[in-house]
């Protein structure tokens, strides 16, 4: 009996281990060595194909969306979207008239099964590009690309992202990326893979520097001549994937390594390239695939940034490569002048892996927002602008806005860590997206009867109210003879630490320290300013700016001005070799965008409409970020930045507003209860820039 015991166990420990080799850690014996293997998808010359229903191989133009995997109240890597909104996001994508689905890495599982499910019940499959990316610590890490968490997360990811899509992986934990039971096969509509996201220049520049081999030779994937050691390791990566994928299905896919402009294969000359740090390539032109890789390479550009006339800038040497290349390309748009570019530099097809436009109201660009219908139409112009100029396609970025991604030009003044929870509509970075989410339906339109609740501050001669939401404060006013008024004036009192009783220059009188008001002015600009001593814009971008330290000297506590909101513009300004020292660092110096001003609403506004009238009312909205909150959700405003050289957080439970219409006269302020918005759940909508691409990529190609 004991003998039996043993032998049981054994059994079952070999199972076990067997079970766990093979499911885990992806082991295998290649039964069949001499199978022949199949590939659905392949290029030729400058086309992509797709291999259809009777086998024959037909030209795809792809219509791509990024998907993210973020949702609202959630961080990206919790992975939170459940079956049924996949499902009915799929369906939206094809009524859309998109055909592939973008995602960065291996997703939950949940993703994969309603793939899976919705392919297998349309005519009209959705295809995926996969990605397999590093993480962002290992990409921005003081270490080269050799590294463990680099190199070798890279080739874990090559053998774990091939089972997934084969629907014979089990991952239990998965450290930002997804994890499940990953069961169904979904190669069929896997149309290749794409190796990387967004690189750091410098771990690349780092890891060229190194003493690695530039030199690879694979079964699959080698280099040619010219190639630098983290092409040589890209080459390894995507020789490892294809290897592995032959061996054990007997199947091939497409792949392609993501570059953008600071990794682009463009040589510039080295005064002009030091101000737009860019130092380092990535060129597929130096990858050779061997006659045994049926299926190709593509080459593939995520595309939001570059510089006008960026082709004036490359080096002698460079210009002499390209001969005649930079003489056929359209240089009446420099962003047309980019694709053709690429295009025509390229051996195999290219592709935009990403490519958008935000709907925020928020902008680093001093030509300032584009609402819900520009965007759409931005879309679809740039992307026929791609197709005119032979590239094969290009991926929206994205399909859902992402709360918690942050920009660089307002990261400064809010907590980055719990964006998540609340529509930062002041950053750009939130609102790329063709589906949004919302925790009520609101349009602006001069009535509070689509308010989901209110709170009722004065009933005198004018009647205020107000909520909040996950957006910002909402008011709303009304008077019998509010249509016969030129202004109105709305004070708001948020921190204790600093405002005024009293506006000089409009001579405006308070019964608070107001640190904004509102000045809703019917013959001129209508804006909310901010006490000058609270204008976070200065203490924290003063120097980029005019050259000045903001911590030098500084407005008064109870200084009695209030100054205009402005937010601080990229710079993209190139100096020519000419330029005195002065005029460089004049050149050096940041534009702004007034950001303050409010917009009436109207078709020209749209979507960025701030306030609108109807009869004797008015309808306010101002995003929280404009009131100097870091985190709404939890109350956390700025303290004082002369106080701590820049922005704490500090925490409020109230704010106080008033409202007046005449000068010189008391503005009577009382108190508004900040509501908690963490108890607020969200709903789903699609965007006005949805039905512009719908009917574009529905009516074209």
């Amino acid at each position: 009996m004991k003998k039996f015991l043993c032998a049981i166990l054994v059994v079952i420990l070999i199972f076990l281990s067997g079970f766990y080799a093979v499911y885990f850690k992806g082991f295998y014996i290649d039964f069949y060595p001499n199978k022949t293997l199949t590939t659905s998808f392949k290029t030729d010359g400058k086309n992509i194909l797709v291999q259809n229903k009777d086998g024959q191989y037909e030209p795809m133009i792809i219509k791509g969306i990024d998907l993210p995997s973020s949702t609202a109240n959630h961080y990206a890597t919790d992975y939170a979207i459940n079956y049924e909104t996949y499902m009915r996001w799929f369906q939206l994508m094809s009524d859309m008239g998109a055909n592939v689905i973008r995602i960065y890495t291996i997703y939950n599982d949940t993703f994969y099964d309603a793939f899976y499910d919705y392919n297998v019940n349309n005519d009209k499959p959705l295809y995926l590009l996969q990605g397999l990316q590093v993480s962002e610590w290992a990409n921005n890490s003081r270490n080269d690309a050799y590294s463990m968490d680099f190199y070798d997360s890279l080739k874990k990811d090559c053998i774990d992202i091939v089972d997934v899509i084969h629907g014979n992986k089990i991952i239990a934990t998965n450290k930002m990326k997804g994890s499940g039971i990953y069961t169904k096969d979904i190669s069929s509509w896997v149309l290749g893979y794409i190796v990387g996201n967004e690189w750091n220049s410098g771990t690349i520049a780092y890891t060229n520097h190194q003493d690695y081999s530039s030199n690879y030779q694979g079964d699959y994937i080698s280099t040619r001549d010219g190639a630098t050691a983290f092409e040589a390791l890209l080459a390894d990566v995507m020789d490892t994937l294809i290897r592995y994928e032959s061996q054990k299905y007997k199947q091939q896919r497409l792949i392609t390594v993501n570059s953008t402009f600071d990794t682009d294969p463009f040589e510039y000359d080295s005064f002009y390239a030091k101000q737009m740090s860019k130092y380092v390539s990535i060129d597929m032109n130096h990858f050779v695939a061997d006659e045994s890789y049926l299926s190709g390479m593509f080459a593939s550009y995520y595309i939001y940034d570059y510089y006008e006339n960026f082709y004036n800038y490359f080096s002698t040497q460079q210009k002499q490569q390209l001969g005649d290349i930079i003489n056929h390309i359209n240089t009446s748009n420099t962003f047309t002048a980019y694709a053709s570019l690429l295009n025509q530099y390229h051996t195999m097809p290219v592709v935009v892996s990403g490519y958008g436009y935000s709907s925020s109201r928020g902008t680093d660009r001093a030509s300032g927002p584009l609402n819900e219908k520009q965007q759409g139409e931005a879309l679809i112009r740039t992307y026929q602008d791609f197709i005119d100029n032979g590239l094969q396609g290009a991926f929206i970025d994205s399909w859902q806005e992402t709360w918690e991604k942050r920009m660089w030009n307002t990261s400064y003044a809010v907590q980055v860590n719990e964006m998540k929870n609340w529509h930062d509509i002041q950053s750009e970075s939130t609102g790329y997206g063709l589906l949004s989410f919302a925790s009520h339906e609101n349009t602006m339109n001069g009535s509070m009867e689509d308010w989901p609740w209110s709170q009722h501050i004065k009933n005198d001669d004018i009647s205020l109210y107000a909520f909040s939401d996950e957006i910002g404060l909402y008011l709303y006013i009304e008077n019998e003879n509010l249509e016969n008024q030129n202004d109105i004036y709305i004070p708001i009192d948020v921190t204790p630490n600093s405002g005024t009783k009293k506006d000089e220059d409009l001579n405006l009188l308070f019964s608070q320290e107001a640190d904004f008001f509102i000045h809703i002015d019917r013959q001129a600009h209508s804006e909310i300013k901010v006490h000058s001593r609270y204008e976070s814009l200065r203490a924290n971008y003063l120097y980029q700016i005019q050259k000045e330290d903001p911590y030098i000297e500084y407005p008064a506590i109870n200084d009695p001005h209030f100054v205009s909101i402005h937010s601080i513009c990229e710079n993209k300004n190139i100096a020519d070799s000419t330029y005195t020292e002065e005029q460089k660092a004049q050149l050096r110096m940041h534009d702004t965008f007034w950001t303050g001003k409010l917009l009436e609403a109207n078709e020209q506004n749209g979507t960025l409409a701030d306030y609108a009238f109807q009869n004797n009312s008015v309808e306010i909205r101002i995003p929280w970020q404009l009131l100097n909150f870091s985190n709404p959700i939890d109350g956390m405003i700025h303290d004082d930045y002369y106080v701590h050289y820049g922005v704490e957080s500090m925490k409020t439970s109230k704010i106080s507003i008033g409202v007046g219409f005449e000068q010189n006269q008391m503005i009577v302020m009382d108190d508004y209860a900040i509501e908690n918005t963490n108890e607020l759940t969200y709903h789903e909508y699609l965007k006005e820039s949805y039905e512009i691409v719908r009917n574009y990529w529905s009516d074209s190609l």
